[in-house]
């Protein structure tokens, strides 16, 4: 009976808290009446674990969302490996590894004389799907040339991708990706797949197929006969997946930056409100009572990640490097931001409530140490947060 009994009252005492961080939020006047009364920390504890599951939700909405390139497994082994080194043809010298490198200890490269083209290509390179998202959708490597004639013209530059034989490419100019001084390497990547022809400037010779790309060349022209070196290093394809391939093996050191951001919030938000407290003249025997009372400001954060969660999978899928492109400018993200100034100013409301009643001032008294403290912990907290 007596374990019973426990459990009943412990159960009473969950729904209470649950039932005061709730009303904090529909009826705050009263809510805030009954908790300066006996204020307890389970309360702001509710609160902490009802953002931290909200929050790991909308991170995971969000990784779901979003996508970042992944390099395929043998990165960088077709300028680096010694097996490969054969398998390149040029219409120059013979090529050769070349211990001048960015990524590995060797980089790929050929030489010509007195000629306007140098040309490099790896025909038999295997099989791959370039299709857009059902295979690799980039292509990325780095490139330098070398002129011995001391000319800074900058050349013509064409990237093909062969498709089975030598008469069926894919064939684009990549010179505005190339850099314009000699002897410094340039890195270009360029996305793939029948999705990526208008965007990159993709033309098709032959009947080449995006799901069986076999062969790369590598060509830069110029106008005037010259002595030139090239050079290609960390040569691969790459897939795009969504960073929720890796979420829960980060999980933990999230939750953890969470945890700590609430209480350095709730730490500094009480400490400014404690501080404001006595600039207005009031007596605070204790701190204590303040800070139990602060934690459960922190309720309205509930709602605006619960609007968060809602939102976020209304925004369009991005990859991470152009998500300032195509989130931020959405109105969903603007909403998601602006009520977060909204949720900024409920707070300094419920602030005004809590210190009415807990110091038993006058409206206009608790509305201006709240204000106060809002300013300052608004200008603060990206400090700290820093």
């Amino acid at each position: 009976m007596r374990n019973s009994s426990v459990h009943l009252i412990v159960g009473e005492n969950r729904k209470l808290f649950a039932h005061d961080v709730l009303k904090t939020l529909y009826s705050p006047i009263k809510a805030f009446e009954e908790i300066v009364k006996k204020p307890d920390i389970k309360g702001s504890l509710l609160i902490l674990v009802l953002i931290l599951v909200l929050t790991t939700g909308s991170q995971y909405a969000s990784a779901s969302k979003i996508f970042d390139e992944e390099p395929m497994t043998n990165r960088d082994e077709w300028t680096e490996l010694t097996a490969w080194t054969a398998q390149w043809a040029s219409n120059g010298e013979e090529t050769r590894r070349d211990t001048d490198s960015v990524v590995g200890n060797y980089s790929i490269a050929s030489s010509v004389t007195n000629n306007t083209c140098i040309w490099m290509n790896l025909t038999d390179m295997g099989s791959f799907n370039c299709s857009q998202n059902a295979g690799y959708e980039r292509l990325s490597f780095w490139i330098k040339w070398k002129s011995q004639n001391s000319i800074s013209v900058h050349p013509n530059a064409t990237l093909r991708l062969f498709s089975a034989n030598g008469d069926d490419y894919f064939k684009l100019n990549f010179g505005s990706k190339l850099s314009n001084s000699s002897d410094e390497w340039s890195p270009v990547k360029v996305d793939t797949g029948p999705e990526s022809e208008i965007r990159e400037g993709w033309e098709h010779v032959g009947s080449p197929n995006w799901e069986n790309v076999t062969g790369v060349e590598f060509a830069l022209i110029w106008s005037v006969p010259v002595n030139l070196t090239m050079k290609i290093d960390d040569l691969y394809f790459s897939k795009f997946v969504p960073l929720t391939k890796d979420f829960f093996a980060g999980w933990s050191s999230s939750l953890t930056a969470s945890a700590l951001s609430f209480f350095i919030s709730w730490g500094l938000y009480g400490a400014i409100l404690l501080l404001v407290i006595k600039m207005f003249g009031e007596k605070v025997d204790s701190w204590k009572p303040l800070f139990l009372v602060v934690g459960y400001l922190f309720s309205v954060r509930i709602v605006h990640l619960l609007i968060t969660v809602a939102l976020i999978p209304t925004l369009p899928e991005t990859r991470l490097e152009d998500l300032t492109q195509t989130w931020y400018l959405t109105l969903p993200y603007q909403a998601i931001v602006y009520f977060g100034l909204v949720t900024d100013v409920w707070m300094a409301a419920l602030s005004s409530i809590a210190t009415r009643f807990l110091y038993t001032l006058t409206w206009r008294k608790a509305i201006g140490i709240s204000v106060l403290a809002s300013l300052i912990n608004f200008i603060l907290g990206p400090l700290i947060a820093i």
